[in-house]
């Protein structure tokens, strides 16, 4: 299985995908800085509302991004058969689609994560000198919130994979990336300091529905012909 995913990762130059995700991060840390810094003065943020924006838009984020990481993996492969050529490997059809599987699950993890901590702590580093933040924000604070919350990165993770779902149904790319713009933003809306998706339950609700219906979208692909 590392070996598949090692050459899974060579074969669409994985290198690139990261340092797109560095550009993400680096634009969701200067949006959120930019909201934060110019509203100041008449909606003055609060803790709870700086850590809120920093998960909710950055998984938005990165949700959006597994759907073009399933594209570009899977969907793009079935139209162009450039998948048959590894279906012709001496291994099971679904260990060639999990290995893909697993390399968008980890990304998305890894990314949201790194990019939330990322964000986080600069905007901090800021906040001490610029003072955008009302009532202010400490390590120890984003430190206890980050261990509540790597839980929610993880569901993130598998609510990322319900898109191939869709996209498989019709091997099309625009509907792969359309339904992960509606289920980000779905599980993104927010009200006040709440979100769909800050009760635990529909997050973790998602994923297993991401991955039961991913297991759907693969579990005939050893007997069906690649079309």
């Amino acid at each position: 299985m590392f070996k598949l995913i090692r050459l899974e990762m060579r074969k669409i130059n994985f290198a690139g995908y990261i340092n797109r995700a560095l550009v993400a991060c680096l634009a969701i840390t200067g949006f959120l800085f930019f909201m934060l810094y110019i509203d100041r003065n008449q909606f003055a943020a609060s803790s709870t509302d700086f850590l809120f924006l920093i998960d909710s838009i950055t998984r938005i984020v990165f949700i959006i991004f597994s759907g073009v990481l399933i594209s570009r993996l899977v969907i793009e492969e079935y139209n162009g058969k450039t998948i048959t050529l590894m279906f012709t490997y001496p291994i099971s059809r679904k260990q060639v689609i999990v290995s893909k599987l697993l390399i968008i699950i980890c990304f998305t993890f890894a990314s949201i994560l790194l990019s939330r901590i990322f964000a986080a702590v600069v905007l901090y580093m800021l906040n001490n000198h610029l003072h955008f933040i009302d009532g202010g924000v400490t390590l120890p604070m984003i430190i206890e919130h980050f261990k509540h919350t790597v839980l929610y990165d993880l569901s993130a993770s598998g609510i990322s994979l319900v898109p191939l779902f869709f996209g498989m149904l019709k091997k099309s790319v625009r509907t792969t990336i359309v339904s992960s713009v509606v289920i980000a933003i779905f599980l993104g809306v927010s009200n006040e300091d709440l979100s769909i998706g800050s009760y635990i339950v529909i997050p973790l609700t998602v994923t297993i529905i991401g991955l039961v219906v991913s297991y759907l979208s693969i579990k005939n692909i050893e007997h069906k012909d690649v079309s």
